[in-house]
């Protein structure tokens, strides 16, 4: 018994070894298989911050089909794909808006940027009101962004505007993994041309 007990002992490290050995070989930024991605937005604008400008980025509605930790693509125009092996590494609305975020901030050269809600005493010069009516595609040809977003001044509606960018999805390798990393590069890539759409617009308006 006591032979057993002790045989069972020298085993229990050689198990654990092995157990990571089979999880590294699912790939870095994985865990038990499963890949978690994130959005990303243009680097920091490395000049010297100067302008004063104050934008209030919200609300930001987001479908409940992309409410999920699960990355959410289209096999065709009818049939839904939800990546269990495939997430976003926290909440994708999250996600969303912190990369509208530094692209403003970018774009526009100022900290000045808060997410809805903000502070009672944070008082933007614009507010930009974004709804997603959807934000898809298939892998390995194209992300489509479907938006409206609003223009507000003083509580007052500048613009109404419907956005509808389509980015082709460029892949660098043949690999079920590459092809969703590039999926969403393609998904951060339409966000920005969003936010440069809106900004464009600000920087015609300013007064």
């Amino acid at each position: 018994m006591k032979q057993k007990v002790m045989q069972s002992l020298m085993l229990f490290p050689l198990l654990i070894i092995l157990g990571a050995c089979s999880s590294s070989e699912t790939g870095a930024g994985s865990i038990g298989g499963t890949r978690f991605y994130s959005l990303s937005a243009p680097l920091p604008n490395t000049s010297v911050i100067t302008n004063k400008l104050s934008i209030g980025i919200g609300p930001v509605d987001i479908p409940r089909l992309l409410n999920r930790p699960q990355i959410v693509s289209r096999k065709d125009n009818t049939e839904i794909i939800i990546a269990e092996k495939h997430q976003w590494g926290g909440s994708y609305k999250e996600e969303l808006i912190k990369a509208l975020t530094d692209n403003f901030s970018s774009l526009l050269k100022t900290e000045r940027i808060e997410e809805y809600p903000w502070k009672s005493s944070f008082k933007p010069n614009y507010q930009v009101r974004i709804n997603i009516e959807s934000f898809d595609g298939q892998i390995g040809k194209s992300v489509v962004l479907n938006a409206r977003w609003r223009l507000v001044k003083n509580n007052k509606e500048l613009l109404v505007k419907r956005a509808v960018i389509e980015v082709p999805i460029s892949n660098t390798g043949s690999a079920s993994s590459s092809n969703y990393g590039a999926y969403v590069k393609a998904q951060s890539q339409a966000i920005s041309r969003l936010s440069q759409e809106v900004v464009t617009y600000i920087q015609k308006n300013i007064k």
